[in-house]
């Protein structure tokens, strides 16, 4: 039994040992282009102590290895994991880390970024849009298919700041919808910010979607001002380019995210498993000397 914990024990070292050689950050920067820093983002992320299974300042370094500049932690109608997240977030080498909610109704989805206490949704997107923007935040319509277009009338289109174009709901059904619904957005709110997000929980890859954020600033104040004012690029699932022309120009050719090294992957992944059967061992054995 002495043994089998010993085992154990040298599985979870293993695995510390194997995930710290692993976690190499790429040496990135925020694109320079016309004046602005071009922040890639992924404005709608769930979080641990939420919907999400990373830990709210774990996203950062995550981020920053898929090659983005800044994440808004969004966790179903509450705040607190990312208000966590934002506070602990400035670490060497992370991401920038926005407070934000998808304030979730039945009806409608509605992502605030840049807020600091949780958003009404009972009364509608309307008042909820003018709520989060009285708390300086920006009011994004998260995944709008079909099912949540009667929930969206004209008065909420007009005031909303923007609309996901890119989720990666659209690499199975389709760009249709979402692309529907932009068009609708943009008629009612002509100046209205194209948006991609990952609306990622578990599984995927953070950024899979995301958003070219021509901004002025890097931080949390200037990654809303540049969203509520549509100086923002998307590419959809099909790789079309949603937002201003002049800004679509301006960005050019997007880079592409950075590809983990294979053996740095394997080392990641090893660790995992490592330290997972470490550590059911120790549980397993420890219970078994109990009884």
């Amino acid at each position: 039994m002495r043994n089998a914990r010993t085992i154990a024990a040298a599985l979870v070292i293993a695995g510390v040992a194997a995930g710290t050689a692993a976690d190499r950050l790429p040496e990135t920067r925020p694109l320079s282009r016309g004046g602005y820093l071009v922040l890639q983002a992924d404005l709608h992320v769930h979080s641990f102590l939420g919907d999400g299974t990373l830990w709210p300042w774990d996203l950062a370094l995550e981020a920053r290895r898929h090659g983005l500049d800044a994440i808004a932690i969004t966790n179903h109608n509450q705040i607190l994991a990312a208000r966590l997240g934002r506070w602990l977030a400035p670490r060497p080498g992370g991401a920038l880390v926005v407070a934000g909610e998808e304030i979730t109704a039945p009806r409608y989805h509605l992502i605030a970024v840049g807020i600091d206490r949780t958003i009404g949704w009972r009364e509608g997107p309307a008042r909820a849009i003018e709520e989060v923007h009285a708390r300086g935040g920006a009011a994004i319509a998260a995944h709008p298919t079909r099912f949540f277009w009667p929930g969206w009338d004209d008065a909420a289109l007009r005031s909303l700041d923007g609309a996901e174009v890119c989720h990666p709901l659209t690499y199975y059904q389709g760009p249709e919808h979402l692309r529907v619904f932009f068009s609708r957005f943009k008629s009612e709110n002509p100046g209205g910010a194209a948006i991609g997000s990952s609306d990622w929980h578990v599984f995927g890859s953070l950024g899979l979607c995301r958003t070219f954020v021509f901004a002025h600033e890097a931080s949390e104040r200037g990654l809303v001002e540049a969203v509520r004012s549509g100086r923002t690029v998307a590419y959809d699932v099909k790789g079309v380019p949603h937002g201003d022309a002049a800004l679509v120009a301006l960005l050019g050719t997007p880079p592409a995210p950075p590809i983990e090294p294979p053996a740095q992957a394997f080392l990641a992944l090893a660790g995992r498993i490592c330290a997972l059967a470490g550590m059911a061992g120790l549980c397993l054995f420890r219970s078994s000397r109990r009884s």
